[in-house]
């Protein structure tokens, strides 16, 4: 076996083992003692985390942070993975311990000089790019290690009055428009509620057992939020030219935008009616871009927005 083999099947096996003995990788590999404490010396400066410790009981150990076995990639797959990694460098948090940058440019640093000579081209032409969020989020791990231990959470979320406790258990995590998003169950609502992971300010991980969502991914959420709404009530909105240009940025407005040939249209969908509020106040920040028609009880709550607003500047 050739040296180069064998360091790469001696890095796949330490990261199997964890722990081991210098003799025992020798016997394995059918070389030498002396060669073997050579082979681990070399992977430790390529950056394999080992640890050593004397004694009867000691030996190598390999720390948390393991390496990775390398994987072969065609330049065209290195290419698509690198722009791939690229695209997370406008979201403000990730769910991971990572530096992106950092990765980035080791990624970039093994290509071959044509490999990176074709991004090189390429990367001042391409550009995904997402909206730069002031507010950071935070507790994005712990949402994520939740949602995939179906564990529940103490949170404290910051709602447009108050910060609030709340007890949920995640579904998932999904990034849209520069936001991420926890779709959770809420045990205070006993029912699924969407909360902006930005705004919970801390979560810690509580004793309660979770309990069995019907939903076993988080893109089953969306799909089924997007089909099914609870308590429903229908809420019609008209727009302007303007208007539809504003609403289809909205998450919450977009799929349901009816445009017209003259380039204004209207919003006609269902909604929670426990959510009438929030929907009111999207459509406020439009100004004279939007008319909600119906329900009643939506325009009721416009104009009393409107006569506090008036109170103001009378």
């Amino acid at each position: 076996m050739s040296k180069t083999k064998r360091l790469i099947e001696l890095m796949m096996t330490v990261n199997v083992k964890r722990k081991f003995t210098a003799r025992e990788l020798a016997e394995e590999f059918n070389v030498s003692y002396r060669t073997i404490l050579r082979d681990l010396d070399e992977l430790s400066e390529l950056g394999v985390p080992l640890y050593s410790e004397v004694g009867a009981d000691g030996g190598y150990y390999v720390l948390n942070e393991r390496m990775l076995p390398p994987v072969l990639l065609k330049e065209s797959e290195a290419i698509a993975l690198y722009f791939a990694f690229q695209s997370l460098q406008f979201i403000g948090a990730l769910p991971f311990e990572t530096e992106t940058g950092y990765v980035l440019k080791k990624l970039y640093s093994y290509l071959p000089n044509d490999a990176k000579m074709r991004i090189d081209t390429m990367k001042d032409r391409i550009v995904f790019w997402n909206p730069s969020r002031v507010q950071t989020a935070n507790e994005l791990d712990i949402l994520l290690n939740a949602a995939v231990d179906q564990s529940t959470l103490t949170i404290q979320y910051d709602s447009q009055k108050e910060i609030k406790e709340r007890m949920i258990q995640p579904i998932g995590l999904y990034s849209h428009n520069g936001f991420w998003y926890c779709p959770a169950y809420c045990f205070l609502r006993e029912d699924i509620r969407l909360f902006r992971a930005d705004r919970i300010k801390k979560a810690e991980l509580t004793n309660e057992k979770g309990q069995e969502l019907p939903y076993s991914s988080v893109m089953d959420w969306i799909e089924l939020s997007e089909s099914e709404v609870s308590d429903p009530i229908p809420f019609t909105v008209e727009l302007t030219r303007e208007g539809v240009r504003r609403a289809m940025s909205e998450m919450d407005l977009e799929r349901h935008v009816q445009k017209r040939q003259d380039g204004a249209g209207w919003v006609k969908m269902n909604i929670p009616k426990t959510e009438l509020t929030y929907f009111v106040d999207l459509v406020w920040n439009f100004g004279r871009e939007a008319q909600i028609i119906e329900p009643e009880e939506a325009i009721t709550l416009m104009k009393r927005k409107l006569k506090g607003l008036l109170e103001k500047y009378h």
